[in-house]
């Protein structure tokens, strides 16, 4: 029984945080000027990230690494069967890096909301000071 209540609440937990892991998210990054294709990767905590800017022919990858918050479980016993209630998570807090193919360096740091099809919003710089906002 206790598998089953777990394995239910991963389902739900991955069916909040898009689904299938693996999934590339389309969005833009936006600096001074410019606007980059941009897309990341949906995942259980860590995934790619593309970008490519077409001013300067760039392509960028990298990846980010994300931490839920709002998550939580609660265990206990009903009647004489265990039970385990998992709240989803309500957001996620996430950084990353991508690394152009002429050597810029971009550092990430995004705000993730779960769902069907999560949404984010990142704000990051390079080494040139250059600053950047990104949405997907």
């Amino acid at each position: 029984m206790r598998f089953a209540l777990l394995t239910a609440s991963v389902c739900v937990v991955a069916l909040l945080n898009g689904g299938c892991a693996g999934t590339m998210l389309p969005g833009h990054m936006y600096t001074t000027g410019r606007v980059l294709q941009f897309s990341i990767q949906t995942s259980y905590g860590n995934g790619k990230m593309e970008a490519y800017d077409p001013e300067s022919g760039e392509r960028f990858t990298g990846e980010y690494s994300g931490f839920y918050e709002g998550q939580d479980a609660v265990y206990g016993t009903v009647g004489n069967q265990k039970v385990a209630l998992v709240k989803p998570p309500t957001g996620a807090n996430a950084f990353g890096v991508l690394i152009g193919d002429k050597a810029t360096t971009i550092r990430l740091h995004f705000k993730i909301t779960p769902g069907l099809r999560p949404t984010g919003y990142g704000i990051g710089s390079d080494e040139n000071g250059n600053r950047y906002e990104v949405f997907f």
